[in-house]
Parts: C-alpha cells; sequence; structure tokens
C-alpha cells in the first residue's frame, strides 16, 4: 500500500466504516502471522500473537502519525510482542525444547511446504543462527522489509540494521559451509 491508500484507509477506519476495518484486517492479517510464524516456530503461539498485535493495533490506531506505513507499524508492534513473549519466557516447554533441539521436533510450517534439500539446508542453517541475525534475516528476505522499514520495526538506525544484515549473511554462509563440508 502507498501512503496515500494507507491515509485514505486510515481516516475511513477512524470515522467508522467497517468495510474499511475488514480491509485493513485482510490487507495485513497474513503478513503479520506469516513474520510471527517465522519468528516463534510455533503456529498456534503465532496465532495469539498476531491477534494480540491487531488488537494493540486497534487500541492504538488514533495515535497512529503516519512517519510510517501500516504495514511498517503492525510489524513493529508484532515484532515488540514477539519480544515481549521472549522476555517473559511465555513460551511452552515443547516449544522452547524444539527450539533448543532441531533435530527432536517436526517439521514447522515452513519446512513441511519445502520440497527440495537446498531449500531444507537454507532453513536448517538459518534456524542454527542466533536469534537476533535470525530475526533480521527473516523480516529483510522472508518478509520482504526494506532497510528503512526493518530499522523502524527494530528501532534502529538504518547503517546498522545494513551492517546487521551483511553479518548475519555471513554468518548463514558460514553455516551452510559446514553443511556441505559434512
Amino acid at each position: 500500500m502507498t501512503q496515500s491508500s494507507d491515509n485514505a484507509l486510515l481516516k475511513r477506519i477512524l470515522a467508522g466504516s467497517r468495510e474499511a476495518c475488514a480491509e485493513f484486517v485482510r490487507d495485513h492479517h497474513a503478513p503479520v502471522y506469516r513474520l510471527l510464524v517465522h519468528l516463534c516456530r510455533d503456529a498456534h503461539l503465532a496465532e495469539d500473537l498476531t491477534q494480540e498485535t491487531f488488537l494493540v493495533a486497534w487500541t492504538k490506531i488514533r495515535s497512529f502519525k503516519a512517519a510510517s506505513s501500516l504495514s511498517t507499524w503492525l510489524h513493529t508492534i508484532a515484532y515488540r510482542k514477539f519480544i515481549d513473549v521472549c522476555r517473559q519466557g511465555a513460551r511452552s516447554k515443547s516449544a522452547q525444547g524444539a527450539l533448543d533441539d532441531p533435530q527432536s521436533r517436526g517439521p514447522s510450517p515452513y519446512e513441511a511446504a519445502l520440497v527440495n534439500d537446498e531449500s531444507r539446508w537454507l532453513y536448517q542453517a538459518l534456524d542454527r543462527l542466533p536469534e537476533p541475525e535470525r530475526d533480521i534475516l527473516v523480516l529483510h528476505y522472508l518478509q520482504g522489509l526494506s532497510y528503512q522499514q526493518m530499522a523502524d520495526v527494530l528501532d534502529e538506525p538504518s547503517g546498522t540494521v545494513k551492517w546487521r544484515t551483511s553479518v548475519a549473511i555471513d554468518r548463514l554462509r558460514q553455516e551452510l559451509t559446514k553443511r556441505s563440508v559434512k
């Protein structure tokens, strides 16, 4: 969506249009959920956090200043919800165990969709990265956010985000090299 279409949608939402509210959810639900599935590795937790993200959005929609797009704003809320859950240790033991030991877990939603070994190797290498590096690659390459949008979501300068992305790519290359050597 463009900034002008975001503004038009926002005006309609603030005017009480049910159709605008439905359009807002329809346009943004899937990308927010997809981000959270990639971050959480747990579809049920991602569903809960997606609902919480939209709840926060609805309660704060009047304070949205349009300094960024609605999409970036929602991604920021979703990412912060994910960070809050991590900080609170609210993950279930089974989900935490799956994150700690990738060999013991069943296929995640994205693994089930993968059909070739090279893609599986890539996602397994991504899983072995430290969480901050994995998060930055998910935001950029799987969610398609620009460096500026990522900077807004992560509340960091865009130069730092570019550098962190470069470091994460190098680390991912190292993980992939380890796999190819075996």
